[in-house]
């Protein structure tokens, strides 16, 4: 299945996304436009020490809310790997001695085209959280699986990111299980 696009207007750009408006033709010969946001890859780290995950929690202007996540950014570095091992140490204050991507995911492909890269960050050693201007006031906490799930449940945790991520590393977790 591959529609045609007959243009593409840019609508709005700056420093993080691009945004477009692109007229195409269905593989059934039906008219539709399309609003697309073009973004750079994203990645997102789960900081597990084997008993308790290491969160952030920052305040999220379009929801008007502070939302607890694993942290994450988006492709600013020299490769995804980077950018992982970076956004770990800038927002949780965390290297990582081992560093695993356990899968990727479209994070809203009915309008997005970023794809967000998950890596699970284990063997935690401090490092030293260096926060942009936006995110002053970030919080770090460690929870256990336990209580992230009741944090899922009282609507604590709301990123879809987050929540994606969360099941690639359940997975994970289970093949690993299913390995030993």
């Amino acid at each position: 299945m591959t529609w045609q696009k007959i243009s593409s207007v840019e609508k709005y750009k700056n420093r993080y996304m691009t945004v477009t408006e692109d007229d195409l033709i269905t593989d059934h010969g039906d008219k539709v436009t399309f609003g697309v946001v073009h973004k750079q890859p994203a990645v997102m780290i789960i900081p597990w020490d084997g008993d308790k995950f290491t969160l952030i929690s920052q305040y999220r202007y379009p929801i008007d809310s502070l939302s607890w996540e694993f942290p994450a950014g988006h492709m600013e570095h020299e490769d995804i790997e980077a950018a992982a091992k970076a956004e770990l140490e800038e927002e949780a204050g965390l290297a990582a001695g081992k560093l695993v991507k356990i899968g990727s995911f479209a994070i809203a492909p009915g309008h997005n085209t970023q794809i967000c890269h998950t890596y699970l960050a284990t063997d935690l050693v401090p490092g030293t959280q260096n926060l942009e201007t936006a995110e002053q006031g970030m919080l770090v906490k460690k929870v256990t699986q336990i209580e992230l799930n009741e944090m899922i449940s009282n609507h604590e945790i709301v990123d879809g990111l987050t929540l994606s991520s969360l099941k690639l590393f359940e997975l994970h977790l289970a093949k690993q299980t299913s390995h030993e």
